[in-house]
Order: structure tokens, then sequence, then C-alpha cells
């Protein structure tokens, strides 16, 4: 069983992720609770928990500052976050001091169970709390394949929807996992698809169009432009060169 510190200066927060725990989370244990950041240092110096799971706005010490003060110690402490606010400055600085879910409020006790199982899963798995490059390669991977199982549909709501995160934290480790936005890589696999399906010469440009979920092909023709420097009609006039 792991040991979980819960961090938030209201009571009413406080209550409520810990009874979705106790109910949702049997493999977790809350081993303490904390109104600020100051005192969940205090805590995990002396208790050691496995995992921690804080609201951003605190005072006293909010959960920004906390989580720099474990990124420095170099701590083995999952972090997670909680808060009301989808602020990409936010979720940027829980990527820099290793932060491995950022959950938006209010929550929602499948979410907030949906998050725990998977930490789980991979605490069990790996047995090293710190192995954060590994866990975000893992979730890159997983949304890619989502993305081109979903291509002609797939959005960043609906991709961050089926990996657990929010749409921009997801965005936030996207970028800096592999260094192109979410809408750059869609462009890049739609295009790198149509390349191929004008290559095997078996269909239209409409058809290819409709097929990458561009609803008219002249938006279709332009994007190809635009990427590749020349029409798909010019492409395939000069045999794919």
């Amino acid at each position: 069983m792991y040991k979980i510190l819960v961090v938030d200066d209201e009571p009413t927060g406080l209550n409520h992720v810990c009874l979705i725990l106790k109910k949702k989370c049997p493999q977790f244990e809350i081993m303490n609770t904390a109104e600020n950041g100051k005192q969940a240092l205090e805590i995990i110096s002396s208790e050691q928990p496995d995992m921690l799971i804080t609201d951003i706005r605190m005072p006293v010490m909010d959960g920004i500052s906390l989580a720099k003060n474990l990124y420095e110690q170099n701590s083995p402490v999952i972090l997670v976050f909680l808060s009301g606010y989808a602020e990409f400055e936010y979720a940027r600085q829980a990527l820099t001091y290793k932060v491995y879910e950022y959950i938006l409020k209010p929550i929602k006790a499948e979410e907030l169970h949906s998050v725990f199982r998977r930490i789980s899963e991979l605490l069990n798995q790996s047995g090293n709390h710190s192995d954060t490059g590994n866990y975000y390669d893992k979730l890159i991977q997983k949304a890619r394949l989502y993305m081109e199982e979903n291509l002609s549909v797939v959005t960043l709501k609906q991709t961050a929807l089926h990996i657990g995160l929010s749409s921009s934290y997801l965005s936030s480790i996207y970028k800096q996992q592999t260094g192109n936005s979410f809408s750059d890589d869609i462009l890049n696999m739609k295009m790198q698809i149509a390349r191929q399906l004008l290559n095997d010469g078996d269909l239209k440009t409409y058809e290819i169009a409709e097929k990458l979920g561009y609803d008219n092909p002249k938006n279709f023709t332009r994007a190809f432009r635009s990427y590749y420097g020349f029409s798909p009609r010019d492409y395939k006039k000069n045999g794919g060169e």
C-alpha cells in the first residue's frame, strides 16, 4: 500500500479529496494532511510519503513553491497538482518541477480514480518513483497512437480526455517532449499520409482530403502546398518527386 499526503487550505476541498481516495483508491493510504506547503515539507521530511496531492493556491507556501522545493531536493515523492485554474503558466511550471499530473477542479471521482490507478500501475511496474522522463514518454506514445488512429477527427481535447489529462497540461507536455505543438504534429501526420496516398495513385484529391478530415478539398490543397511547396496535382504530375 502506498502512502499519500493531501495538502489543501480549504477544509471542504481537503475532505472531498480524502473521501474520494478512501472510496476509489484503496491501494493508497492517507497518511496525513496539511494546510500549506510549509506544513507539507515538514511532514514529508519525517514521514516520507510515496505521493503528494496538493492544491496550487495556498497561504504561507503555495503548491508551485512546494514543488520547487521537492525538485531541488531531488525528492522521490510523486506530486499531483490540483487547481481551479487552467492557466498555461501553471502547467509550464508543473512540468519544470516534474509534476506527474495536473487535475482541474471541480474534481470528479472517476477522473481522480483514473489518475491514481495509472500512477499505481507505474509504481508497480517501475519501482522507481522519480522515473518522470519514462512516464512522460509513455504518455506521448499513448497520445500519438490515439492521434494516428483518429487522425481525421482528432482534437487536443479528445486526446487529453483519452489519456486522462487536462488539455492545457497535455499541450505543455507534448511541446516539451517532442519539440512540436500538438497541432503541428497533427499536420505532419496528415501530410505524410497524404503523400503516401498520392503515391499509391488510387484516390482522387478530394477523396484524400475527405479521408484526412478536410471538409473542403481546397483547404487540403492549400495545406499541402504550404507544407511541401507544391500542390497535390503537381506532385502527382511529377510522379511523386
